[in-house]
Formats: structure tokens, sequence, C-alpha cells
């Protein structure tokens, strides 16, 4: 069981402290997995602590073999788990010792520590809106993946309906200036669609999706969803048993990398962010 720690400050304060687990990489059982929930709420508390609302560890977990001082604190197999260590939520509540380990109790946790990120809360009105225009998305994706008489065409509708929301919304993420609760969703996801796509289907997001394209190039620039990546590698394997093509042997061949390059001529001449290898 790995620990990851973006938040090397000594907790003194009284300010929530707690231990998030998340689905390990099924390459080394150590790194990042790719479990895009997992990312989500990973993005969550890394954007809490950046505005010091909380501290957090983060532990990555070999979701089909236990281990034991897991084991100790739940027996959960439902990714993200969060584990209270110390302090008190908005409401002067207690976390300490408390374990969240189902999809709802996660969510009502990130809410009830939230003290200065209203737009990462679901509930918030322009999250409800932006959330209405990407919720297909990863189904059709899905949907693609499985089916090889599928040619993109709905998928690639999806993408279309995206950008134009952005498009017409003119900020950078979907609810403002910085990254809501809408983006968690949408961004852990289409990471998977342009990396997967291509890998099994040869599916590239349309460069004429001018706003989608530079609400990525942004999200590679922010730490919050940089730092929270998984391999492409992982990604791809993700999909292994849902595609029609089989890619496992060919992708254990592979270093490990994270596509993170955004072709110029999807910005309009914006500069170009590198691959990132590990």
């Amino acid at each position: 069981m790995s620990d990851d720690n973006p938040t090397n400050d000594s907790v003194s304060d009284n300010k929530p402290h707690f231990e998030l687990y998340i689905k390990a990489s099924v390459r080394d059982g150590e790194s990042k997995g790719s479990c895009p929930i997992c990312q989500q709420w990973f993005m969550v508390a890394h954007l809490l602590a950046e505005k010091s609302d909380v501290h957090f560890q983060v532990y990555t977990v070999p979701a089909n073999n236990l281990p034991e001082s897991f084991k100790a604190k739940t027996m959960s197999k439902t990714f993200p788990i969060v584990i209270g260590v110390q302090g008190r939520d908005t409401k002067g509540q207690d976390i300490s010792n408390c374990v969240f380990d189902d999809a709802d109790e996660v969510e009502k946790f990130f809410e009830s520590v939230n003290v200065s990120r209203p737009l990462l809360k679901r509930t918030e009105a322009k999250n409800q809106l932006a959330l209405r225009h990407v919720e297909d998305l990863y189904k059709k994706f899905n949907l693609f993946l499985q089916n090889s008489n599928d040619n993109g065409t709905k998928l690639t509708q999806q993408l279309k309906n995206v950008d134009g929301f952005l498009g017409e919304m003119e900020t950078t993420f979907l609810c403002g200036s910085t990254i809501s609760y809408s983006d968690t969703v949408l961004l852990s996801r289409l990471q998977h669609i342009r990396v997967a796509g291509k890998a099994y289907r040869g599916y590239e997001i349309p460069k004429e999706l001018k706003s989608l394209w530079r609400y990525l190039s942004t999200a590679y620039q922010t730490k919050a969803f940089i730092q929270t990546l998984p391999s492409d590698q992982d990604i791809k394997l993700h999909y292994e048993t849902k595609a029609t093509t089989k890619l496992e042997k060919t992708i254990k061949l592979e270093g490990t990398s994270y596509t993170t390059d955004v072709d110029p001529e999807c910005l309009n001449g914006e500069v170009e962010q590198q691959n990132g290898d590990e």
C-alpha cells in the first residue's frame, strides 16, 4: 500500500485531516491506478488542500489483493475510501476514525469539509447545468469501445456538445476560471477517451473542437489534474476486458508515459505542451 503525500504541512490545527485510499496501478500495484472516480475525488482533495481547507495523505491500494493493514480499517472494495484522522468538519463534528466507504458517504464527506470552494459541490446550480452537458459522454465512449461496428459518430457528437457548451460559456473551465466539481468528472474521463480511444479504435478527438482542446490544454497545466493523472498504460489496461481489440501484451512492453501534448493546430496557434514521460 503506497503513500503519496501532497500535503506535507505539519498538522497542528483543527482543520480536517484525512486519508484518501484510491485504486493502485494494475501494472505495479503502487502508483496511481486508472479509476476515473478515484481521480475525480483525488482532484477534489488536492484542490481543497491548495486552499488549506484540509490536510490529507493519499494511499494507493491493489484492489484485487487488499493488504492486511487496509482490511484492519475497512473491508470495503469500493474506491475511493476516506478515513478521518483528526479535526472537525464545517458543522463541528469530529472526523477522527470515521470511515466513508461508499459513493454517497464520500461525496457528503467532501461537502462537509469544504470551506472555500463551493463550486466543488455537485449540488451547486452551475455544476448541475454543466453536468447535463457532459453526463452522457463517458457512456457513449464505453459503447463505442465495445462495438466494433460503431464508427464513433455518437461519441463525436457528444464531444461537439461539450465543445459547444465551453464555447458558449466563454470560461476557462466549465463553471468559471477554476476547476469545479463538473470539471473533475469531465477531465478524468476525457483523458480516458483520448488515450484509450486512440489505442483501441484509432479514435482521436477532432481538431476542430477548439474550445475543448483549449480546455484540455489548460487542464494539463493545472496541478490538481496533472498530479492526479494515471499513466497511459494504466488507462489502456482499464479497458482491456471491454474493448473488442486486445492490447495487453503490447501494453506490458511499453514504458510509462503520460499524454499531455496538444497539437498547436488545435489551439489556433497557441503553445504546445510537451508529453511527459516518467
